[in-house]
């Protein structure tokens, strides 16, 4: 047991045998020589909360690629001082990373030199990878069509105002929905089509207003059935009445979807609810994990095997730890975020794709054996992106990590005083949300910068709106709607009322980032507590906190309720 470094924190955590026969493993070799990689000094949460202080993925800004010129999206608020091209420059031969490359100063702390390097060198405007095609505005994604505002998303088409999207099409509005087709305001939905409002579904189709369902079609305002059909409010009907029944309910109502999303609450707190979310999963623990094997301690997690405390690792990972998102063929890698594609042994890095041992990088792309670089593509033997031969790059790697052990620096993350980005700016402030006088005092940037409002013939409060969405005006292209919650201004696209229009939906009311955040509300925390299974009293570990009012069943328990 250890006691957390953190000074907010202090809490005590656990590090097992395994775990540092894990970071034996990975502890890289330079010049014959292991570097071993020393045990935490930081709990999971904090080591977490560091990586997460890195990542910019909600807020994007208008800005200019300094090369071209040319307008583009941008991940970079006017004023952060970080430089950044669009993409196609970025990968053209007018940039030259290596060019911006500098020595070693061995009197000063590691992290500051990489600071300064990551100050200089151009950035991506946007972190996109793959083919994209008439999708300009997506973030954290990749191998796209016709995309607009999808974030940690790959291999879609026809998809908007998405995040933790999979292989989806025609999908608006979602938070985890992998493998779906025509899915719109849906939360933690598995190979579904032709949901409305859902969470935490699979293999279900035709459907609104369903929670935990699997195998279900043409239900509607429906917990916890499997294999269902012409199912409403739980009730069993057959075809004719429930067409029937259904003619009493419009979707095209803002105010009779706030109806049914009530009542499915109601429904809800009736329902006994599994201890965590999960498909096909052995010997592994946490939540919405699919297909993963020894897996422990870990969240929205799919295709993975031997892991433990990732987040967001999905389309395939093999012996990693502490990663905050990516994946597709992801292999023993550690303390690192936004890395994968058929990437081998990273450590400590931020940004990595089709890369392999990278020590302590801050964005690679087709990189090998690189120490301390920063937005580089296609290098070797590298550190602090200058050149050097592979024999002097393996004897000056072993010096710089031997520096950075009498430092304090070596074996841990990026500090967090470091980001280019306001804490607040940054998923850190989703799941570990500070105060701006605590983040000003402990040396952490802050972002008070507000986007200008959108250009609009007028503005109108989003409760003013018609509530039946075949009243809507196509005049509604031209405004802007004051969002009620935050009362900042958004705009209505041209296929996203085609959109709406097409699935009978009302427009939103809402801006399309305080709909994320209240999708992301709608989850457990990732966060564990003991309490006992409602049923057999058996103790459990979920992330169910004690005092939530909702049934919880072990799995055995709910398995027999359910089936």
């Amino acid at each position: 047991m250890k006691i957390c470094a953190n000074p907010w924190c202090k809490q005590s955590f656990e590090i097992t045998q395994d775990d540092l026969a894990f970071y034996d493993r990975v502890s890289p070799v330079f010049a014959g020589k292991k570097y071993l990689i020393p045990p935490p000094t930081h709990c999971p949460d904090c080591r977490q909360q560091r990586r997460l202080a890195q990542c910019n993925e909600q807020n994007l800004y208008p800005g200019q690629c300094g090369l071209c010129t040319k307008r583009t999206l941008t991940q970079f608020p006017a004023g952060s001082g970080i430089p950044y091209y669009c993409r196609e420059c970025w990968h053209s031969d007018k940039c030259d990373a290596l060019s911006y490359g500098r020595e070693i100063n061995f009197s000063r702390p590691f992290f500051e030199q990489l600071a300064e390097l990551k100050r200089s060198v151009p950035s991506l405007a946007l972190d996109v990878q793959g083919e994209l095609v008439n999708s300009e505005y997506i973030h954290f994604a990749g191998s796209s069509k016709n995309c607009y505002l999808i974030m940690h998303a790959d291999f879609c088409e026809d998809c908007m105002y998405g995040y933790g999207f999979k292989y989806n099409r025609s999908c608006i509005d979602g938070f985890y929905n992998l493998h779906c087709e025509r899915c719109y305001d849906c939360v933690d939905v598995l190979k579904c089509y032709g949901l409305v409002h859902c969470q935490d579904c699979a293999n279900c189709s035709d459907s609104a207003f369903l929670r935990d369902c699997i195998g279900c079609r043409n239900c509607f305002l429906c917990v916890g059935l499997r294999n269902a059909e012409y199912c409403f409010n739980n009730q069993q009907m057959t075809r004719g009445e429930y067409e029937k029944k259904m003619k009493e309910y419009s979707l095209r109502s803002y105010r009779q979807c706030n109806e049914c999303a009530a009542e499915r609450k109601n429904l809800e707190a009736r329902h006994h609810f599994k201890f965590f979310q999960g498909n096909n999963v052995e010997n592994s623990s946490g939540d919405h994990l699919n297909n993963c094997k020894n897996v422990h301690a870990s969240f929205d997690c799919e295709n993975v095997e031997q892991g433990k405390f990732l987040y967001q690792v999905v389309t395939g990972a093999k012996d990693v730890q502490d990663i905050y998102q990516y994946g597709l063929n992801l292999q023993q890698s550690y303390e690192s975020a936004i890395v994968g594609e058929n990437s081998y042994h990273l450590l400590f890095s931020y940004g990595g794709h089709t890369t392999s041992d990278l020590t302590y990088c801050w964005y690679a792309e087709r990189c090998k054996n690189c120490f301390g670089c920063v937005n580089i593509s296609r290098a070797k033997h590298c550190i602090l992106n200058r050149q050097y031969s592979p024999e002097e790059y393996e004897v000056t790697a072993g010096k710089l990590a031997e520096h950075m052990k009498k430092t304090g620096e070596w074996g841990e993350f990026l500090p967090m005083s470091i980001s280019p980005f306001g804490y607040n700016k940054t998923t850190a402030q989703q799941y570990y949300p500070l105060k701006k006088s605590d983040a000003v005092k402990s040396n952490i940037r802050w972002d008070d910068t507000e986007l200008p409002p959108p250009k609009a013939t007028k503005v109108i409060p989003g409760s003013r709106l018609l509530d039946n969405s075949n009243d809507v005006p196509d005049d509604i292209l031209q405004w802007a709607i004051q969002c009620e919650v935050t009362g900042r201004p958004f705009k209505i696209l041209p296929q996203e009322l085609r959109f709406y229009r097409d699935h009978g939906l009302p427009p939103p009311r809402k801006s399309w980032q305080q709909r994320h955040f209240d999708r992301f509300a709608q989850r457990n925390p990732r966060k564990f507590w003991t309490r006992s299974c409602a049923k057999c009293r058996k103790e459990i570990r979920t992330t169910w906190a004690p005092e939530r009012p909702e049934t919880v069943y072990c799995e055995q328990c709910y398995v027999q309720a359910v089936y």
